[in-house]
């Protein structure tokens, strides 16, 4: 008999699986030994016997534990943190639950960009103002329509395809850049490959970062890279703060060599009181809820059911992780 050991025991009771789940499972794959466990003591006591993990995580310094681990399946997207040494060097397969949340993320760029473009940002910070529709343009930029601005998207994977759809219907003009460019593509007004990277940071309105965390793309947004950008652009950030140099968004941001960031995601999460950009009055901050929907855990657990279903074929799997690169 196969052992499924699953642990999803958070801080934040929305992250906790139902037992609906372990039930669903048992009665889908009879054959399959669910365990279910609640908190870490609970996890280390059967991971030695786990050959299938349903977890956000195998933490480093438990790895030594699973001495009969042949699969993790994550319910999140985002793998880096699963990426240390020992399991990217083992036989050790990893899947995620890419693509759950485009539809949220995409939603959540779209707003932050309308905080900015139509003063929604300096209303919510004012309200209560009674003179702010006087004095609303003293030090604001007037509220811009999105018609015809360019909407350039880093990663055009599908949280970027989706974001791309949301522009189109607001008039945007869609830029976007990916590490391998097709032919054509019919969301891009304009699709940019690699050698072509300056020029898509130049043309942007609004930069939306789509991209995995990898140790390639890791700071990839830089000082270089932000003073390609126009002094009035703005930088949405709702994949990883790893991807961009913090330290240099915010000195463009007190310069005024950029206009505005929209950040979901931090290099220090949750983001620490003394850090500047909570006093920039051009920055739109959120607290890594950009991929938050009622519907997350259904649809993770839907891609892990049909997952263990070709697992136990030996089939491949869906959304299976290329350890070396990385997603």
């Amino acid at each position: 008999m196969t052992h499924l050991l699953i642990f999803l025991a958070s801080r934040h009771r929305v992250w906790n699986l139902d037992e609906k789940y372990p039930r669903l499972i048992r009665e889908s794959f009879p054959e399959v030994e669910v365990v279910t466990v609640r908190d870490k003591e609970d996890s280390l006591r059967h991971l030695p016997e786990a050959e299938i993990l349903y977890s956000w995580s195998l933490p480093e310094k438990h790895f030594p534990r699973a001495r009969r681990l042949r699969w993790i399946h994550l319910p999140s997207a985002g793998v880096e943190d699963a990426l240390y040494p020992a399991l990217v060097e083992s036989s050790i397969r990893l899947s995620c639950s890419r693509g759950i949340s485009s539809a949220a993320l995409a939603d959540h760029a779209l707003g932050m960009i309308l905080a900015f473009s139509r003063g929604l940002a300096t209303a919510i910070r004012e309200r209560g103002n009674e003179r702010l529709r006087d004095t609303f343009f003293e030090g604001n930029p007037m509220p811009s329509e999105l018609d015809g601005r360019v909407l350039a998207i880093l990663g055009f994977g599908s949280i970027g395809r989706e974001v791309a759809r949301r522009g189109r219907s607001f008039g945007m003009r869609i830029h976007a850049l990916k590490r391998r460019a097709a032919a054509q593509e019919p969301l891009a007004d304009r699709l940019f490959g690699p050698p072509g990277w300056e020029e898509f940071l130049a043309s942007a309105d609004f930069l939306v970062i789509c991209l995995p965390l990898t140790p390639v793309t890791a700071g990839i947004l830089d000082a270089r890279a932000l003073s390609l950008l126009k002094r009035s652009a703005v930088v949405v950030n709702i994949a990883r703060g790893g991807l961009v140099r913090e330290d240099a968004l915010v000195q463009a941001l007190e310069s005024g060599r950029l206009a505005g960031a929209a950040l979901d995601v931090y290099a220090e999460e949750p983001l620490p009181p003394s850090s500047p950009l909570h006093r920039l009055g051009n920055t739109v901050l959120t607290p890594h809820i950009g991929g938050l929907h009622p519907h997350y855990l259904d649809r993770a657990t839907a891609i892990f059911l049909v997952n263990l279903g070709r697992f136990l074929k030996e089939e491949p799997l869906l959304h299976e992780v290329d350890k070396q690169a990385g997603y």
